[in-house]
């Protein structure tokens, strides 16, 4: 029994290659989470710097002009997809 124990801890016993092995897979996942909180502060920093460029139109053409200038853009945009049409657009 004694020599089982002994064999199970030495086949068992945390190696560094193991430990490496699973620090790996833990880096791994990390770098994953990270890239992907990078990739969130990119799209936060994206709305809100169209949003700062959206009031900064208003303040200085005012709200008509703005208004109908997003307007030309959208009837542009769906006039270059024929194709598709969205149920509130009709």
């Amino acid at each position: 029994m004694l020599r089982w124990v002994a064999n199970w801890a030495s086949n068992h016993a945390p190696t560094p290659e193991k430990q490496a092995e699973r620090a790996l897979n833990e880096l791994r996942m990390e770098l994953f989470q990270a890239e992907q909180r990078v990739l969130d502060a990119q799209m936060h920093a994206d709305y809100y710097r169209a949003r700062l460029t959206f009031l900064e139109e208003v303040t200085k053409k005012g709200i008509e002009q703005v208004s109908d200038q997003r307007k030309g853009t959208q009837e542009t945009s769906q006039a270059l997809r024929p194709g598709v049409k969205l149920a509130a657009a009709q």
